[in-house]
């Protein structure tokens, strides 16, 4: 009976001390976690079942996203993710500034402006984008952006693999 109870204790231990998400993480924590490089693994389309073609930030198709590389350094909010090129995608690297924003409701979502080599923003408006961060681990981050097709909304899913923690612009 008493190896039951430090058997049961055991496993409620390890079980409370499994990987924190986004949003029992501090601001702090948050960004140590995120800080590195990391490659974007896999796309999904939440919503209904179709095809659909999904523009990301304004630059390209959703798939010409899947591959390239998103790299966050914290101290300065600064950060860079790259295009790879195919006969549909042009190759490329955008810098930029990023931030975590709280709505209150409990989420934590990734907030970044696209900037120049000199940190000033490329759009002329205030505007940015922003990325639910459904899930962020030591090695593994799963963002979810909210886009629209032909008037309906539905939600892309981008999971990123921590490649590294080192932080070169």
């Amino acid at each position: 009976m008493k190896n039951t109870i430090y058997l049961v204790l055991a496993m409620l231990i390890v079980s409370c001390s499994a990987t924190t998400t986004a949003t029992s993480q501090s601001a702090a924590m948050k960004k140590k976690t995120l800080k590195g490089t990391w490659s974007l693994t896999d796309i999904r389309f939440i919503g209904e079942e179709g095809l659909y073609k999904a523009d990301l930030f304004g630059i390209a198709d959703s798939p010409c996203f899947k591959g390239g590389e998103w790299m966050f350094i914290p101290n300065n909010g600064t950060g860079r993710f790259s295009i790879n090129g195919t006969d549909r995608c042009q190759e490329g690297t955008h810098r930029i500034l990023w931030s975590f924003y709280e709505p209150g409701d409990g989420s934590t979502e990734l907030q970044f402006k696209l900037v120049d080599a000199k940190n000033k923003p490329l759009s002329g408006d205030k505007s940015g984008y922003r990325m639910i961060i459904k899930s962020l681990t030591e090695t593994k981050t799963v963002f979810m952006v909210e886009v629209d097709y032909k008037g309906k909304p539905f939600d892309v899913e981008l999971t990123l693999d921590k490649v590294s923690k080192d932080v070169t612009l």
